[in-house]
């Protein structure tokens, strides 16, 4: 009777940690996460924290099939994840990769990819340096467009998520991490676009996805004079 009770008391305190832990990632983290990388960080939770351990092993072709994920996709979503400082990974050659799997109460001070917290009000979702590219559609094709994105569901976002980085990898050489977070954004939009509109309602915007062809130039175009010049082309390309 004494051992089962030990027992159960352990257990039982060990679900409180992982529970309070997952409340803390569902509500603190994964708002903020593009969907691949909520994916690959729930995952690597479960593999580890879940198991009583801050780390877990697995090679990366492992980690993408328990995914759903492709795996450039996996590969760019865990460089995403290390930079958000949620993960570290020792590569192994014969044993795969470690993933030591963060916790935000663990780490030192709050990463810089999370809004500041505020007292009176929930924090907004981080707005990225530029703006979606529907925003320069009229009112009526731009709420057309977020109200049919929205009702495509998670489970075809991620397919169009993994279509849009194999296209931007092969056009970088084959490299999935050598784009801009924004430029995968504009991709993903540009595959919802071509899906959801019909040729005559998609004539009047395809300019606007045009530099998607040359990712060089996105990225000199991400800074402040590069992103006025952006949001000024688009004003005269819609006023034309």
């Amino acid at each position: 009777m004494e051992e089962n009770a030990r027992l159960n008391g352990e257990i039982g305190g060990h679900w409180a940690e992982v529970a309070k832990a997952y409340c803390e990632l569902m509500d603190e983290v994964i708002p903020y996460l593009p969907p691949a990388e909520q994916s690959v960080y729930h995952r690597l939770f479960r593999l580890s924290h879940v198991q009583r351990s801050p780390f877990t092993k697995c090679r990366y072709e492992d980690l993408a099939a328990q995914c759903g994920l492709s795996l450039s996709t996996v590969r760019r979503a865990v460089k995403g994840l290390r930079t958000k400082q949620l993960l570290k990974t020792v590569w192994e050659s014969k044993s795969g990769t470690t993933f030591v799997v963060q916790l935000l109460s663990t780490l030192p001070r709050r990463p810089s990819f999370l809004p500041r917290r505020r007292r009176d009000s929930s924090p907004p979702l981080q707005r990225s340096s530029r703006p979606p590219i529907y925003d320069a559609f009229t009112p009526e094709d731009r709420a057309l467009f977020i109200d049919c994105k929205q009702r495509l569901g998670p489970a075809r976002l991620n397919e169009l998520t993994e279509a849009a980085v194999e296209w931007l990898s092969e056009l970088c050489g084959g490299d999935p991490e050598a784009f801009s977070d924004e430029l995968l954004r504009d991709k993903i939009d540009e595959l919802v676009f071509d899906e959801i509109f019909g040729p005559e309602r998609r004539k009047p915007y395809e300019h606007l996805f045009a530099h998607l062809c040359n990712p060089g130039q996105h990225s000199a175009a991400s800074t402040a004079t590069g992103q006025s010049q952006f949001r000024g082309d688009i004003a005269i390309q819609v006023s034309d």
